[in-house]
């Protein structure tokens, strides 16, 4: 590493590397720090391996992940596991760290629908919660951009509010099932759309069509799903102006005499020593948890309540979505048929968006309904398989390929009372103070969960669902959707805010936040990803330009 660069990027996820690869194109000498280690996709991911290879059959040592539902035998080498690497929460917060180069874009969702209009500007045209300072026609042109990178998949719906982007191919077929639930939601006037997605369906940018091996939440071996460790990092790597250094856990921003941002400090993951380096800018994209986790150890004369932090609000307004629990029918059409290769591009080829615009709720905001059909890989796609010998072979037989599965995303107003914060007694491996968070459901939760699983049952039942397997109403733990969000809100006043509408802090004028931490409400539309990205490649630009004119 050289002694000074003109901006450090923490993290190198959808946020971080994202705005390194705007800044290092624009001629910025740029230092990326990760805080775990450089992966390879054919070694660590594990995508052709079958469950029956592996000792405990996919599910990892008995109680080892129970209830932490991306951590199992095929990716516990990715991820911290909370259990090993505590924090404190009331109640149960699902936080889900990925520390790896393209952190959690190695097996995200890839979900890949814009947010429109009414999404920015919810309370003036909804009549709910806040405003964002920008609007869509702000961040459109970023969508572009974004889209042109990742490389989408779709198809121009003209559906209300959900914008439609630029795709580099036609989306995947749906399976059977999926065609049965298109038709059937229809006649009920529930949409469904074939999925808008980050998994090409023809060759692009270098990468190759997908194959189907149906496993893309494992890990990509082929690139055929977008992650920054295939698809931006290594564009970065061949430019002289960017450096990754990997295994480095950042611990603070470090400040000058005026209190600007002149730094990071971080220690070594594998050596626990210590160091620090600086530059012109910092920009925090290591996560909405993790950056506001920085922000809040970075305490000085200047700064102390954190950096950043003179409204107070560091840490506050968390958000994540609003998720159900999943609700299974068995679709008698579907029983005892020819087993065939579903495996398709890894999660549903068609999803069911927003719907509810026109209706009057006796909630605030939406959600969307994702669906699981097909023959997946084990024993747990036949619904609610119960009994003992020949009769437990029999029902498996005859249910396996023929369950639905619905489970719901919904809308999370923003709450001062949903946080994290510093929790002085408890640190890391390295002697950094963790977080603890708090958080509750709200009046507003609780109702829009009652009409999540009274519609999805009306689905199920519209499909010919022959029975609906025995569940539970409720909402899993804030965390459990990992859309965390909204922790270092942008907005126009420095008092109620923490960032401006480029993602810049009011106090500290080179210091950018660029992963979902600048959110001001988190909708109940399809995914973040690419809204992340699109934010950070606009504040990026902004920096770039601040840059070039010697204003920071």
């Amino acid at each position: 590493m050289q002694d000074r660069y003109d901006v450090i990027v923490v993290g190198t996820g959808a946020g971080g590397a994202t705005a390194a690869y705007v800044l290092t194109l624009a001629g910025a000498r740029v230092l990326n720090l990760e805080a775990g280690r450089m992966l390879d996709p054919v070694k660590d991911f594990h995508t052709h391996t079958w469950p029956w290879e592996l000792k405990f059959r996919g599910f990892g040592p008995p109680g080892e992940y129970d209830g932490l539902w991306k951590i199992n035998e095929y990716t516990a080498h990715l991820y911290t596991n909370p259990r090993k690497d505590r924090y404190r929460s009331d109640p149960a917060f699902h936080w889900t760290r990925l520390r790896a180069v393209g952190g959690r874009t190695n097996t995200w969702g890839r979900a890949c629908f814009r947010h429109g209009p009414l999404d920015f500007k919810t309370k003036s045209l909804q009549g709910f919660g806040e405003d964002w300072p920008i609007g869509y026609e702000d961040i459109a042109p970023y969508y572009d951009k974004v889209e042109r990178l990742v490389g989408i998949v779709g198809a121009k719906d003209n559906y209300f509010n959900m914008p439609d982007g630029i795709y580099c191919g036609p989306p995947h077929k749906p399976r059977c099932g999926e065609v049965l639930l298109m038709e059937r939601a229809r006649k009920i006037g529930v949409p469904v759309l074939l999925e808008r997605t980050a998994v090409l369906s023809v060759p692009y940018d270098g990468r190759p069509a997908c194959h189907y091996c149906g496993a893309c939440g494992h890990g990509c071996d082929v690139r055929a799903r977008f992650s920054t460790l295939d698809a931006v990092i290594p564009k970065l790597r061949k430019r002289p102006n960017y450096t990754l250094r990997t295994n480095a856990t950042v611990y603070q921003v470090l400040t000058d005499e005026n209190g600007r941002a002149a730094g990071v400090s971080f220690f070594d993951s594998l050596t626990k020593e210590y160091y620090e380096v600086r530059s012109r800018a910092v920009v925090l994209a290591a996560s909405t948890v993790e950056s506001g986790r920085i922000m809040l150890n970075s305490r000085s004369r200047h700064h102390p309540n954190g950096i950043g932090n003179s409204s107070g609000l560091v840490g506050r307004y968390l958000m994540d979505s609003v998720k159900s629990g999943a609700v299974v029918g068995v679709l008698p059409l579907l029983k005892n048929r020819v087993r065939e290769d579903e495996d398709g591009a890894g999660g549903a080829h068609v999803t069911i968006p927003r719907f509810n615009y026109n209706r009057k709720d006796n909630y605030y905001g939406g959600y969307f309904i994702l669906c699981g059909t097909g023959f997946g890989r084990g024993v747990s796609s036949a619904g609610g398989i119960t009994g003992w010998g020949a009769a437990l072979k029999r029902q498996i037989r005859q249910e396996y390929g023929a369950t639905l599965s619905l489970r719901a995303y919904g809308e999370r107003l923003p709450d001062y009372h949903n946080y994290f914060e510093i929790d002085p007694d408890n640190k890391d491996a390295y002697g950094i103070p963790q977080v603890r968070f708090h958080w509750r459901e709200s009046d507003n939760d609780r109702k829009m969960m009652e009409d999540m699983y009274g519609w999805m049952e009306e689905i199920l039942r519209a499909c010919g669902a022959e029975r609906v397997v025995p569940y539970k109403k409720y909402l899993e733990p804030m965390g459990d959707a990992t859309h965390e969000a909204g922790t270092a809100r942008m907005g126009t006043d420095p008092k109620t805010s923490v960032l401006n509408p480029f993602c810049q802090s009011h106090d500290v004028k080179n210091l950018f936040v660029t992963d979902a931490s600048c959110f001001v409400s988190l909708p109940g539309t399809h995914g973040i990803t690419t809204l992340i990205m699109a934010l950070a490649w606009r504040a990026a630009e902004y920096l770039a330009e601040q840059l070039r004119k010697g204003e920071i």
